[in-house]
Formats: C-alpha cells, sequence, structure tokens
C-alpha cells in the first residue's frame, strides 16, 4: 500500500477526531445533536432531543479523542519521526476498531431509545 495515502488517512483521521470533540462540546452545551451523527429527519422523530443529546454526545467527544490519538500515532509512524513496531500499530488497528464498533453501536441504542417511528 502507498504510504502517502495511509499519511492522508492518519490527517483525515485525527481531523475527525478534532472535529467530533468540537462538535461534542458545543452541541452538548446546547443540548443538541449533530446532524453528522442523527440526520435532521431522525431528528424530527427524537422524543427527548436533551436526553438524546445527553447521552450520545459526550461519547461522541470521546470517540473523538480516540481518533486523535490514533491519527496522531499514524501519522507519527508513517511520516518516520517514531517507528513503532509492528505489534503496536496492530494493536492501534485493533483498539480503533473496537472502539468505532463501540461508538456505532451507542448511535444505534440512542436512536432505538430516543426516536419514535
Amino acid at each position: 500500500m502507498d504510504m502517502g495515502f495511509m499519511k492522508i488517512f492518519d490527517v483525515i483521521i485525527g481531523v475527525l477526531g478534532f472535529y467530533l470533540i468540537y462538535s461534542a462540546l458545543k452541541h452538548y452545551k446546547a443540548r443538541t445533536v449533530d446532524t453528522m451523527l442523527i440526520t435532521v429527519e431522525e431528528q424530527q422523530l427524537c422524543k427527548d432531543m436533551e436526553g438524546l443529546s445527553t447521552y450520545l454526545m459526550p461519547k461522541s467527544g470521546i470517540f473523538g479523542s480516540f481518533c486523535v490519538l490514533f491519527g496522531i500515532q499514524g501519522a507519527l509512524n508513517d511520516f518516520k519521526v517514531i517507528e513503532f513496531p509492528y505489534a503496536v500499530n496492530i494493536a492501534f488497528l485493533i483498539a480503533f476498531l473496537v472502539v468505532w464498533f463501540v461508538f456505532s453501536f451507542a448511535i444505534r441504542k440512542a436512536k432505538r431509545t430516543f426516536l419514535s417511528k
């Protein structure tokens, strides 16, 4: 795989993480939910927007923090600032997938709990 692609991927994950942290803080304070996580159409079905925000936005901030961490680790490795052992890279990849899975599950649970059909 071309390392240039991986560098771009690391930067995108890091930027996504910073956006998720910013969005989580902003929307948690306003008691709303980012439309990137729950669409406008789905939000119109929401029974308790404040509850949805309280449930989902902190989890979004945590996922964003992990994205920043993963982006930094990947960029440090791909730009050869610090060359992590193969096992560390695999551990970060597995950790990222686990955190992503847990966050995806939280979004699905939030939709089941707070959105009426």
